[in-house]
C-alpha cells in the first residue's frame, strides 16, 4: 500500500480540527443533500441495489415466481405494484420513498386520492394500487368470517360442545360469541370428578373480557347420563349470570351435554 493510499486516524483528526468554517459549512451542506436512497435501509427495504443490475433469477419478479411474494421485501412489493411503464430505478426510489413516509400499515390506509397526491403516482397507479389493496382487505376478512363458527341456536352450541359428552369426569366449558353470535373462542374453564365441577364465576367470565365477547354459553357434561339440572346446576347458572350483568356480558345459556342429547336450562325457563 502507498504511502499516499494510507492517512491515519491522526491525521484525519488533524486534518478535522484545523478545517477552516467555510470547509465544514460545505461538509454539513453535501449531509444535508445526501439522496434519501443512499441511507442505510430498513429491514422492509429489501437489498439496496437497482433491480437491473441484480442477476436475472434474483429480481423481484423472478423471486416472485420461485418463492411467492412473502419471500419480497415490502419495497420490493410496492415497486412490482407501481408497474413496469417507468424505468426500474425511478419505481425503486418511489417506492422506498413511499414506504418510509407511510410504512406498512399506512400504504393499505391510502384512499385513490391518497395515492394520487403522491409525487410520481399517476391516476391509474393510483386506481391500480387501491383496487389490490381493497381484494386483500375483502379477501383476509372473508377468510376470518368464514373461519368463524356460528352459534344462534342451543343447537349449536352443543355441535360445538358436544366431544365433552364422551368424558368420564364433568368437563365446564364457555363458547365466547360476538355481536354477530360468531364463535370468538371456546374454552375449558375446569375438570372436576365424576359428578361436580367447582369454579368461581370469574374464571367464566375471564375469557370474555379476555376476547372480547359480548355474551357467552357454558356448557357441562353429566358422565351419569342423566340430562336433568341438579339444584346445584341451577345455582351456579344464576350467579354466573348475575356476574355477567354486572359486568355488561350476557350469559346467554347452560347446557347440559350426555353422549348422546343435551339439555337447554334456557328452553327449560331455569336461565
Amino acid at each position: 500500500m502507498s504511502r499516499r493510499a494510507f492517512r491515519s486516524p491522526s491525521l484525519a483528526f488533524l486534518e478535522r480540527m484545523f478545517m477552516d468554517d467555510a470547509t465544514c459549512e460545505a461538509a454539513r451542506r453535501r449531509a444535508d443533500t445526501e439522496p434519501e436512497e443512499s441511507r442505510w435501509p430498513s429491514g422492509d427495504e429489501g437489498p439496496h441495489r437497482e433491480a437491473d443490475e441484480l442477476p436475472r433469477a434474483m429480481r423481484p419478479e423472478a423471486r416472485m415466481f420461485a418463492r411467492g411474494p412473502r419471500g419480497l421485501a415490502t419495497v420490493e412489493l410496492v415497486d412490482l405494484a407501481l408497474g413496469a411503464r417507468r424505468p426500474s430505478a425511478d419505481r425503486r426510489r418511489l417506492a422506498l420513498r413511499l414506504v418510509r413516509r407511510h410504512g406498512v400499515a399506512g400504504l393499505a390506509r391510502l384512499s385513490p386520492g391518497g395515492w394520487r397526491s403522491e409525487a410520481g403516482v399517476g391516476r391509474a397507479t393510483a386506481v391500480r394500487l387501491s383496487a389490490t389493496l381493497e381484494i386483500g382487505r375483502r379477501a383476509h376478512g372473508r377468510e376470518d368470517e368464514e373461519a368463524r363458527r356460528r352459534v344462534a341456536s342451543p343447537r349449536d352450541a352443543w355441535v360445538a360442545v358436544r366431544e365433552i359428552g364422551r368424558a368420564r369426569t364433568e368437563h365446564l366449558v364457555g363458547l365466547y360469541l360476538d355481536a354477530q353470535n360468531g364463535l370468538l373462542a371456546k374454552e375449558t374453564i375446569s375438570i372436576g370428578s365424576l359428578n361436580t365441577t367447582r369454579t368461581h364465576p370469574r374464571e367464566a367470565l375471564f375469557p370474555a373480557v379476555t376476547h372480547l365477547a359480548l355474551g357467552f354459553i357454558l356448557a357441562h357434561n353429566h358422565p351419569s347420563g342423566c340430562l336433568d339440572p341438579s339444584p346445584e346446576d341451577v345455582d351456579f347458572t344464576q350467579s354466573i349470570r348475575r356476574a355477567g350483568e354486572i359486568m355488561g356480558i350476557e350469559l346467554y345459556d347452560h347446557l347440559i351435554v350426555t353422549r348422546h342429547a343435551y339439555t337447554s336450562l334456557r328452553e327449560r325457563g331455569l336461565l
